[in-house]
């Protein structure tokens, strides 16, 4: 599928929430909690969280062989 989105972009100023996404995000692609508090630790403070506001999508299906 092709799918484009239009939209606002803005950061997420709320430091709690961008942890909470930051790692929700980390628990899809690995378990290890030491790691997650690691990472959290040393680069949490220099991380941007984004979110999108979608105003307008658009896209198709696409018949792959």
């Amino acid at each position: 599928r092709s799918v484009i989105v239009f939209g606002r972009i803005r950061p997420v100023e709320d430091h709690e929430k961008a942890i909470r996404i930051c790692s929700d995000l980390c628990r899809k692609f690995t378990e290890d909690e030491e790691y997650l508090q690691h990472e959290l630790i040393h680069s949490g403070a220099h991380v941007l969280v984004l979110e999108l506001t979608p105003e307008h999508m658009t896209g198709k299906k696409v018949k792959e062989n």
